[in-house]
């Protein structure tokens, strides 16, 4: 298991976690409630602080390396991130439609759709790339 590819593995978790954890939370609060109350917004600071912590440490830990990334690496970089910005642009633009046709009688959106749309495409996008990154290694070998 070569350095990227453990990058990649732990990139994948810890984001997999921010973002089921803002689509669930969302889902159970509501976007009326979702940041109406101190408690929430702490939560979710402290939930995205965590993951940011975990991936500057992650990103420390393994830039330690002496040879991180080889030409098998960069190919499959090129490829996942290609892709996942892909699935990332579909993935905004379902939600944005989504909104859109739920909301378009009112004429009003809630402003916690836009932390959502914010937290969760960095998370998503960096969920998505990673995953793809992992498939590619296990698929490569």
């Amino acid at each position: 298991m070569n350095t990227t590819y453990k990058r990649s593995l732990i990139t994948m978790i810890l984001f997999g976690i921010l973002f089921f954890y803002i689509v669930i939370s969302f889902a159970i609060i509501g976007p009326e409630e979702y940041l109406t109350t101190t408690i929430n917004t702490a939560i979710n600071a402290i939930v995205v602080g965590m993951v940011m912590i975990g991936f500057g440490i992650t990103m420390l830990i393994t830039n330690k390396k002496s040879k991180v990334i080889d030409e098998r690496d960069l190919i499959i970089q090129k490829k996942a991130t290609s892709i996942g910005m892909m699935l990332t642009a579909m993935f905004v633009f379902i939600i944005s439609m989504f909104i859109f046709v739920s909301n378009e009688s009112t004429g009003l959106v809630y402003v916690s759709w836009m932390w959502v749309i914010a937290y969760g495409t960095f998370a998503f996008s960096y969920f998505i790339t990673s995953t793809i990154m992992i498939v590619l290694f296990n698929k490569d070998e």
